[in-house]
């Protein structure tokens, strides 16, 4: 049974220079996110035994918690200098540097925590996310599948590893895995949406416009899928009607930053 709070503070009550109770306190802090409190309970477990590597893991993700990125860094590192083969604190290093842009160092780390740990599926995901923003296309299908093997059930390993299918022209297998994707998580119409060009890339047009009205009876406003539409009309000589909906497209998303490249494709298109 887990233990609450106050049983955890007991505990230490009775036995105060126990740094794993000190350490369990500290925990319990974390999940209440009291963080700061936390932090008192893993520095006092840390004054009796600086060597506790638990506990500096745990402060190392207290301050990531409270966005102390560069405390977070270092007590992950203090923690892996105590105990080289922790993994936790690799993967952890890893996210960090991944959610930072900093790819090189966030393969470093997630690579040694894959060494340590090859039966940790989320592991393996974020390297196949930081090979596939470096375009080490081979080593993130790699990863993405060694996730699966581990998770089948999970739908981002899926949907990843179709995005690097897709990207080494590999259209058969990214259909596959989106249509995975979607048996798992069958509202996610940004993968319904890759699926259907997948499908287009692989001239199976009337399938494809089948799976798009899909998603456009969810989202009818949905500029990928209107433009999805539009080039699976394109395939099937239908250029009017595509060229309304590119033009569609355009209007919904005029002045709106976030869809900048979508609106330089289709003026393009338009224009020819």
């Amino acid at each position: 049974m887990e233990k609450t709070l106050e049983q955890v503070m007991e505990k230490v009550k009775a036995d105060p220079n126990n740094p794993e109770l000190l350490k369990e306190l500290g925990n319990q802090y974390f999940k209440a996110e009291q963080y700061e409190e936390a932090i008192k309970q893993y520095q006092a477990a840390l004054d009796i035994d600086p060597g506790f590597y638990k506990a500096l893991y745990n402060l190392g993700n207290t301050y990531y918690k409270l966005e102390q990125h560069e405390k977070a860094v270092h007590y992950w590192h203090e923690a892996i200098k105590v105990k080289p083969d922790f993994d936790h604190a690799y993967f952890n290093l890893g996210y960090h540097h991944y959610q930072k842009g900093f790819m090189r160092e966030a393969i470093r780390a997630l690579k040694e925590a894959a060494r340590i740990n090859p039966d940790a599926a989320d592991t393996h995901h974020y390297l196949g996310l930081s090979y596939h923003l470096t375009s080490q296309f081979e080593n993130a299908v790699e990863e993405f599948v060694a996730a699966i093997q581990l998770d089948p059930e999970d739908p981002d390993y899926h949907y990843n590893l179709a995005n690097t299918s897709y990207d080494m022209g590999n259209y058969e297998r990214a259909a596959e895995e989106w249509a995975k994707t979607l048996e798992i998580r069958p509202k996610d119409n940004k993968a319904r949406n890759n699926y259907c060009d997948a499908l287009l890339q692989l001239g199976k047009h009337d399938e494809a416009l089948t799976e798009i009205d899909k998603v456009l009876e969810i989202e009818p406003e949905y500029p990928p899928a209107l433009c999805t539409k539009g080039e699976i009309l394109e395939k099937l000589d239908k250029s009017e009607e595509a060229q309304v909906l590119f033009a569609r497209v355009i209007e919904i998303i005029k002045d709106n930053q976030a869809w900048e490249l979508l609106h330089k494709y289709l003026k393009e298109k338009l224009e020819k």
